[in-house]
Parts: C-alpha cells; structure tokens; sequence
C-alpha cells in the first residue's frame, strides 16, 4: 500500500509541473482512496479504463489526457456524470499529465519515442508559451525514408499515415506526439528531413510538397501510450505497488 497523495507529489516533483502552463488541471483530479494497492495506466480517461481498473482491483488511473479541459463546459452532465459517478461509487483516483509528460526528458511521450527510434543529439523542438514541449534529433546513419518508415511502423505497431515529399535519405527528424500538425512550420524552419507527429491536417499535404519534407502522422493516441507507460514504471518502482498498462483501442 502506499499514500496516494505521496505518489501525486512524487510525479507533480518528477515532472517539474509547476514549469509549463497548462489547459487543464494537472495531477490528481478526482480523489479516491486514500492507500493505493495498485495503478492501472492508459492514454485517455474513459470507461472501459476505469472498467478495467476495477478489474485489476486498483485504486489509482494514471493518464494523459484526463476527463477536464478548459475549453469545456463545467456543467457536469452526460458522459461526465456516469464517469464521475462511476469513479466515486468506486473510490478510484483519477491522476493526469498532460503537458508535463510530453516534454520530460526522460519519461515523456517524445523522449520515449526519440529513444525508440534510435535518435542522438537532442534539441528542444515544439514551443508552446515560452516552453519546448517536444523534441528533434539525427539518425546515427542516414536512412532511405521507406527504411525509417518501417521502424516507424515497428515502434507504433500499424501502418502510419505519410507525406513523401522529402528527400530520399533521412536524418534529422523532428518529434511531437498527440496532435500537433501545426509544428510542421517549426521543422521546416529547423530543416528537419521528417516530422513526425500523432495527426495531420488539411493544409500540411501541400505544405509539405511544397516544402520539401516527409510528415508522419502515426496516430495520437499511438504516439502518447510510451510516456504513460514509463511514467507508471517509475512510480510503482518507486512505491513497490502493482502496475498495469491497458490499452483501449483508439484508432484516431
């Protein structure tokens, strides 16, 4: 068993939270038990997670995207009454990191993926407020971009949505999970070979022909399931209780 509000504090502390502004509440959410004997993790707060997290017999959900946002209404109604309700009747915690866990350096969604795809050399790569959430880096050795697309495809486990229009060898690739197309101007202006992201927009395909480089939109919610992993890892580490990553289908 451990404190669930040790754990909060453990992660706001981990993941600097206090450092980047935010649109949505960070950390604990909705206060559950207090001694937590387990923690399932997943991408987004929803019902099958918090179905499964029964299940499991947990007491904590950790996500990225959490069930608040501030350009939502706060009229609690719907789909929000049942989850909420069903959170409560279970005395599950809900505990999200949303911006904080895309741009850790070790943990984060686009750490893990930098590391996942082989990349050295890390650069800040993403600005959002002042901060970079994100990041870019080189291949150790240029690849034929089919090459890098298939350890794409490796990494994300399905065929990922792409833009061709760079050249043929790659190395300098830059990185923001979730849904970030508009950052495609920002690896232009770095002289990235790729960008990749979780999805696209209308407007990128011809700015990227025009342009000259290869986008990849792997999926947002395949490209924001490593960070929450990680993240989980460290805590139950860190506090010798049970972890579980669940993974509900999302194809978007």
């Amino acid at each position: 068993m451990a404190d669930l509000h040790d754990m909060v504090r453990f992660m706001d502390d981990l993941l600097d939270v206090g450092s980047i502004a935010d649109y949505c509440p960070i950390g604990l959410q909705v206060e559950g038990a207090r001694e937590v004997s387990g923690v399932v993790t997943g991408v987004s707060a929803c019902m099958p997670l918090f179905e499964r997290a029964v299940a499991e017999r947990a007491r904590m959900v950790l996500v990225h995207h959490g069930m608040f946002w501030d350009n939502e209404s706060r009229v609690v109604r719907g789909s929000l009454k049942e989850r909420l309700r069903f959170l409560l009747s279970n005395d599950l915690s809900l505990v999200a990191y949303h911006l904080p866990l895309d741009r850790h350096p070790q943990v984060g969604n686009n750490a893990r993926i930098f590391q996942e795809l082989g990349l050295v050399g890390w650069r800040d790569f993403g600005r959002y407020k002042g901060q970079s959430i994100a990041c870019m880096g080189e291949l150790p050795e240029a690849l034929p971009f089919d090459d890098f697309l298939q350890r794409v495809n490796r990494v994300f486990g399905g065929d990922a949505f792409h833009l061709p229009f760079g050249p043929g060898t790659v190395k300098t690739v830059a990185i923001c999970s979730g849904g970030a197309p508009d950052l495609v101007r920002e690896a232009i202006e770095k002289k990235a070979d790729v960008f990749l992201t979780g999805e696209a927009g209308e407007y990128v395909y011809h700015l990227a022909r025009e342009e000259g480089i290869h986008f990849i939109g792997a999926g947002h919610h395949r490209t924001e399931r490593l960070g929450i992993q990680a993240l989980g890892e460290r805590l139950c580490r860190q506090f010798d209780v049970k972890c579980r990553f669940v993974d509900i289908p999302n194809p978007i």
